[in-house]
């Protein structure tokens, strides 16, 4: 049989570029929405409070400076005319002081690029002679943005996974760690068995190593039987848990908090160090999993989890993480990639609102929305990343130029996956060939010098699939919610 009939049908009904199209369609549907939920109530100064809701992204338009007469644009007259073939941002904003209704209309606070291609985009769905007549190849597949008429593509990022244990031994010392992500904010949280069997955890904003015994007392654990229920029936683990009972008494959960929040906010009143505690556990640690009181026995048995992955490594009951296997590893496409970016650039637009508001009343200023808005606020952020490919976190190189020289060049730009780790080191395991690439990433395809092993390309056939809300996987379990007493 040719093998050559089943690509060339697989590429017909998918192509090549299929999953940039899926990432980017859905961080445009789902990821802006939630995002702008997030910040969905600004408290400002002065009894001043904005809602933000019901966020909407046109397609791109020609928009006259007064913002009336609109004329659908084109990627071809955007490379034309050196314009950013972008879509306008419009929310609804209610302005509120003193909780009383002071102005509310709907609003553009800026504008975000528009994958060509994508459901967004004024491509989408044109037939080949409709595409013809707008001076666009109808043999280009898209995939890319056109900013300032020029044709950018987002380089795929290969990061570590998050939200995963991964166990690591050095020096006798066990240490199992996860990498928490909770919107904007991201955490590492590791737990670490030292050569005495006894296990200390850390997680930021906590000044030093705790107790796990101590933190499991302060998540509502209390008593010593209770801990020690919650583990695996083994003889080596219940053993361990003893020899840590054994150490570290247990106190009630208000204790645990105080000893907690003298650690975090030495020097204050106990209704304050007990406050301070409670804030740092609910928000830091673990976020992934919950922010709220409620969460916090959820987050007891991760921790008991990974404690239970610790102690089995410490006697070689389970092997090291191996973090070149491609199952703890991620791929941040455009979609993902445009999250981060538009996070960034609206978290400074929300303050940038509260500094318009507390200018205007500072100058005893009519205090209106027209007045404290500025759209430039996050088109300045997203159209500078776009433009010069450094993105949030100091990552540089993840926008680079579209190779037109011939129809292969931009499938394999497009197709490209750029690491993260330091091009400078040389000894890096991460520039061997793995065993988990095969059918995924071309063990072949990567350049020579600094970037050997770390630029490589997907495979002919890989597919990348998108972020999956676990939500709807319950319901399609006819599971609901899932509760932890």
């Amino acid at each position: 049989m040719d093998k050559w009939e089943i690509v060339e049908s697989y590429y017909k009904q998918a192509g090549p570029i299929y999953q940039r199209l899926k990432s980017f369609d859905q961080f445009i549907e789902e990821k802006v929405t939630e995002i702008v939920e997030e910040s969905g109530v600004v408290e400002c100064n002065n009894n001043v409070k904005i809602k933000l809701s019901n966020v909407e992204i046109t397609r791109p338009e020609i928009v006259e400076a007064d913002r009336s007469a609109r004329v659908r644009l084109t990627p071809m007259e955007a490379r034309q005319r050196n314009m950013t073939y972008a879509g306008s941002i419009y929310l609804d904003i209610a302005l509120y002081r003193k909780d009383v209704l002071i102005d509310e209309k709907r609003t553009y606070v800026g504008e975000i690029p528009i994958l060509v291609k994508s459901k967004y985009c004024n491509l989408y769905g044109v037939n080949e002679q409709d595409l013809i007549d707008f001076g666009e190849d109808p043999m280009d597949l898209g995939g890319y943005f056109v900013i300032n008429g020029s044709e950018k593509a987002l380089i795929t990022q290969e990061v570590l996974a998050l939200d995963k244990i991964l166990l690591t031994e050095s020096d006798g010392l066990v240490k199992a760690q996860v990498i928490s992500v909770k919107g904007a904010f991201k955490g590492k949280v590791k737990i670490e068995r030292n050569i005495e069997g006894l296990l200390y955890i850390s997680f930021p904003s906590s000044p030093r190593k705790l107790a796990l015994i101590d933190l499991l007392n302060a998540l509502g654990v209390v008593k010593p039987k209770e801990i020690l229920d919650l583990f695996s029936d083994d003889r080596l683990i219940r053993n361990e848990i003893l020899l840590n009972l054994d150490k570290i008494e247990c106190v009630s959960e208000q204790d645990a908090l105080d000893k907690i929040g003298k650690a975090v906010a030495p020097s204050q009143t106990q209704a304050y160090r007990l406050r301070r505690a409670q804030e740092v556990i609910d928000s830091f640690l673990l976020p992934h999993i919950g922010q709220n009181k409620k969460d916090r026995s959820a987050k007891a048995y991760y921790l008991i989890t990974m404690a239970t992955k610790i102690i089995e490594k410490a006697y070689n009951l389970r092997p090291d993480a191996d973090k070149d296997h491609y199952s703890n590893k991620r791929l941040e496409m455009t979609g993902k990639l445009m999250e981060n970016l538009f996070r960034y650039a609206f978290k400074h637009f929300v303050n940038d609102l509260k500094f318009q508001i507390d200018r205007t009343i500072s100058r005893h200023r009519k205090l209106n929305i027209t007045t404290v808005i500025r759209p430039e606020a996050i088109s300045e952020r997203i159209r500078f990343a776009v433009s010069t490919g450094t993105w949030v976190g100091s990552i540089t190189g993840v926008c680079a130029f579209m190779d037109r020289i011939n129809y292969v060049a931009p499938l394999t730009n497009m197709r490209k996956i750029k690491s993260t780790l330091d091009s400078q080191r040389e000894l890096y395991e991460a520039r061997d060939v793995h065993g988990t690439h095969w059918g995924r990433l071309c063990p072949i395809e990567t350049p020579d010098g600094p970037n050997c092993g770390l630029s490589k390309n997907l495979s002919l056939m890989a597919r990348v699939t998108t972020d999956v809300n676990y939500v709807n996987i319950l319901k399609d379990i006819d599971i609901e919610e899932i509760k932890i007493k």
